[in-house]
């Protein structure tokens, strides 16, 4: 009995030991909860839950909720899971958040709130237990954007472009989805457009009205998702754009360009403006003023833009009276007297235009002057009725000029308007052409068509020369003239230009090219002044290469001072025409300043525009007998024909004077004062024949007896007259 009951008393004791032994792990399963990425994410990044249990039981399905809630309580939701395990009682599974098995009790199911977000896991079967597991995660709303252009300090002029350039990326790297924008100067916004994969660009051409000083430039993005960032500042300097003046002329009445204006006419001022950036302004009032020749402010002309001739024209003018004084009047437009409102200004230099007016004077107060002019007139027409100013043709300008123009030159054609430039330069042009050269013309100042009917009313037709394409004409005027319709848009693409005179000495095939340049002046006024030499030096180097003349021509009073100063150095050279008005008479003339590999005259030559030839020079008779040229084998040859002329009309006053002697001895004079007086003039011409008999001496012995000539000539005049022989008798 003993024995059982210890017996008894172990089983019972196991028993107790057993139920106070702790629960076996496989009861209670470990979970554990991992969430990707594990480092702050941006809005709208889609997070990945990794639940894992270990130590549960084997193969069964432990069911569990998952649950988010957003920070600061903008939003709750939950979902659920079966987790199944093997036979080891290990088992996970992957969640996505957001995730359509999300059931939402507040808020929305989105990582659209930046801040942390906190993850619970209740464990639902097979047992039900709360909080078996926990993490959370955080969501960042910053994206980072960088300013690359344009970069703090830089200036820009109204009317110009600059490029605002930035990258955008946030946490995973180049956001390709952003918006993003600029401030403009004016406080508007501008949207940069995506160049390559997270970088945004946008090229701004600054309005004309931008305002000015310190613009800071600051970038915003946002993506899809709502998150933001912003660019540090960049500080640009918005600076006011330059006015220039281009074609700055004067109209008469009839609506026609014109440089010679008298009591009664008005002048009508007119030109067109740009900015610098090459678009041209319609809008605004500019004012003209009027200066006298001594430079005295006369009048204001306000001047407003006209559409029918494409820039600014004065519509009142100036209407000139008899108390105006004669002269060269100047129109002009002061440097940086022009404003179109939005604080740009110009020109930067004073750009003029200069009329020639004429005021008639009575000649009641000038009636002794007027008197002893009419004396020397009539005293000086017996000398020089026949040595008076005789018209020489073009070839003349070679012997001014010591030969023809040199090859491989540039020559300037300088003057004021009205004074020939123009028709002497297309007559060097059209030389060239009926000598079979090719030639170019680079037309600023009249359209293709003009120019032919200009040459035509001349007499030289250049319509076989353009059909065989031995001549070619670039449009630049058509630009100038708004119409956009040329060979060259924008007349100050110097660009542009470069190509077609490059085209037309590939034509040429290797042969010599000669160029026309008509006129310069546009060209100094529209560009700075080194870009204008440089251009113009690579053409004449081009058309120099070839073995032809660039021959330029040019406006004075149009061109900066300085500008034509390094004109004049950079051309071989240079050929000066001018304009003197006496009254209503226009005296024209041509003075050689330079000519390279020439020995010119640097005296002024007169000459006159004749409408069958062209210039014609005015040369005077006896200079040709007594002033030494430069070429002197030229000097002796002319020289020697007027001796020749000389002897001629000596001989035909001998036959006048037989006449009249004849006469009067038929009136009772004696036969011997007649032979007497023969006897005297015979004894002279033998005098004189003897004196000349050899051609080396003719210069010498025609200046050394050039007075005797003179009087006996004068002898001739007076005796061809009747009413004067017996005066002298």
């Amino acid at each position: 009995m003993a024995i059982k009951a210890s017996v008894t008393s172990l089983i019972l004791i196991g028993l107790g030991l057993l139920l106070l032994m702790p629960v076996s792990a496989a009861g209670n399963p470990v979970y554990t909860l991992a969430i990707s990425p594990n480092v702050p994410a941006s809005r709208g990044t889609t997070m990945t839950f990794t639940l894992s249990i270990s130590n549960g039981q084997k193969n069964i399905a432990y069911g569990v909720s998952v649950g988010v809630e957003k920070p600061n309580g903008t939003g709750i939701s939950f979902t659920t899971r079966i987790i199944p395990t093997d036979n080891r009682g290990i088992g996970s599974t992957n969640i996505l958040y957001p995730d359509p098995s999300f059931t939402s009790i507040n808020g929305t199911v989105a990582t659209d709130v930046g801040g942390v977000y906190f993850v619970s896991v209740n464990e639902t079967s097979p047992s039900s237990t709360p909080n078996v597991a926990s993490s959370q995660f955080t969501v960042t709303s910053q994206l980072t954007v960088v300013l690359s252009e344009p970069v703090t300090g830089i200036y820009l002029q109204r009317g110009n472009v600059v490029t605002i350039s930035v990258t955008v990326t946030d946490l995973s790297g180049p956001i390709s989805t952003a918006t993003v924008s600029a401030n403009t100067p004016g406080g508007g916004k501008v949207f940069l457009a995506q160049t390559t994969n997270g970088v945004y660009s946008y090229n701004y051409q600054s309005l004309m009205y931008d305002p000015l000083g310190a613009w800071s430039i600051q970038v915003t993005a946002v993506d899809i998702n709502g998150n933001s960032g912003q660019s540090s500042p960049a500080i640009v300097n918005v600076t006011k754009s330059v006015l220039v003046i281009d074609s700055l002329t004067a109209y008469n009445s009839k609506g026609l360009p014109a440089t010679d204006f008298s009591p009664g006419d008005t002048v009508y001022p007119f030109f067109r403006m740009r900015y610098s950036n090459g678009v041209f302004i319609t809008t605004g009032q500019y004012q003209v003023i009027a200066y006298d020749p001594q430079g005295h402010f006369v009048a204001s002309l306000s001047a407003i833009y006209d559409s029918s001739r494409f820039g600014f024209y004065t519509p009142t003018g100036y209407k000139i009276s008899n108390r105006d004084p004669s002269g060269a009047w100047t129109f002009s437009i002061d440097s940086g007297s022009a404003n179109d409102g939005f604080g740009n200004t110009g020109p930067t230099f004073t750009t003029s235009v200069r009329v020639q007016i004429v005021v008639e004077i009575s000649l009641w107060s000038f009636l002794p002057i007027v008197l002893a002019g009419m004396i020397a007139i009539v005293s000086g027409s017996v000398i020089f009725k026949r040595f008076g100013k005789s018209l020489a043709g073009f070839d003349y300008l070679e012997k001014a000029i010591g030969g023809d123009i040199p090859r491989g030159s540039s020559v300037l054609l300088l003057g004021e308007p009205g004074t020939g430039k123009t028709i002497l330069a297309y007559q060097f042009m059209f030389d060239e052409l009926e000598g079979g050269s090719q030639c170019g013309l680079l037309s600023y100042d009249a359209f293709p068509e003009d120019v032919g009917a200009r040459m035509k009313e001349f007499g030289w037709d250049i319509t076989s020369h353009l059909r065989k394409g031995r001549l070619k004409i670039i449009d630049c005027y058509s630009g100038l003239a708004g119409d956009g319709e040329g060979a060259i848009r924008d007349p100050s693409d110097l660009t542009g230009l470069n190509i077609q005179v490059s085209s037309i000495i590939g034509r040429a095939k290797h042969k010599p090219v000669t160029l026309l340049l008509d006129s310069v002046t546009p060209i100094f006024n529209g560009i700075e002044t080194k870009q204008a030499i440089i251009f113009l030096q690579t053409v004449a180097a081009k058309i120099k290469k070839t073995g032809g003349v660039f021959y330029l021509t040019g406006t004075s009073g149009a061109i900066p001072a300085e500008s034509l100063v390094k004109l004049k150095s950079v051309a071989d050279g240079v050929i000066e025409l001018t304009l003197d008005r006496e009254h209503r008479h226009a005296h024209r003339f041509l003075r050689i300043v330079k000519m390279e590999r020439r020995k010119t005259i640097s005296d002024p030559i007169p000459f006159e525009i004749d409408r069958r030839h062209g210039i014609m020079f005015r040369v005077s008779r006896i200079k040709e007998v007594f002033a030494r040229q430069a070429n002197p084998t030229v000097a002796k040859k002319n020289q020697r024909s007027l001796y020749t002329e000389f002897i001629g009309k000596i001989r035909s006053a001998i036959a006048k004077f037989w006449k009249s002697a004849s006469s009067r001895a038929r009136k009772g004079q004696g036969e011997e004062a007649r032979k007497a007086s023969l006897e005297k003039y015979t004894r002279i011409i033998e005098a004189r024949d003897a004196e000349n008999s050899e051609d080396s001496s003719t210069e010498k012995n025609l200046g050394k007896n050039g007075q005797a000539y003179s009087s006996i000539f004068l002898e001739d005049d007076l005796e061809d007259s009747p009413r004067r022989g017996s005066a002298v008798d």
